[in-house]
């Protein structure tokens, strides 16, 4: 899941300090921590704000009170390499049984009559 800015379209980053637009603490500046699943509405931020008696001060908001929305990854995708690994694994395995299919074909249809000098570089030999 990512944080998205809603007026410049860009990313928002852990540890960036985001503005509230709306709500009780408007104007104020909070630094965004993460991003949580809320059971009734979607997601909530979580944020964290320095308060000179207290220390850290942390709360979860509605990402629309920061003029932000949540929008979620698609996770096969996000994988380049795994999922272009396993393509490669099927596109070579495919070749080698299109070609293990030939030549069992080929001795099966021929024999070793006219194909004798190919099939034995292959390493097939005839019936005695």
């Amino acid at each position: 899941m990512q944080l998205i800015h809603d007026a410049t379209a860009s990313a928002v980053e852990p540890g960036t300090m985001l503005h509230m637009v709306t709500g009780p603490h408007v104007g104020e500046a909070w630094r965004f921590e993460k991003i949580t699943e809320h059971h009734t509405d979607g997601h909530r931020v979580q944020v964290t704000r320095n308060h000179p008696k207290l220390g850290r001060i942390p709360r979860e908001y509605h990402p629309r009170l920061f003029g932000c929305s949540v929008a979620a990854e698609v996770r096969w995708y996000a994988d380049k390499q795994r999922l272009r690994n396993g393509l490669h694994f099927v596109a070579s395995q495919a070749v080698l049984l299109t070609l293990g299919g030939i030549i069992a074909w080929l001795v099966a249809e021929y024999g070793n009559a006219q194909w004798g000098g190919i099939l034995a570089l292959l390493g097939v030999h005839g019936e005695r």
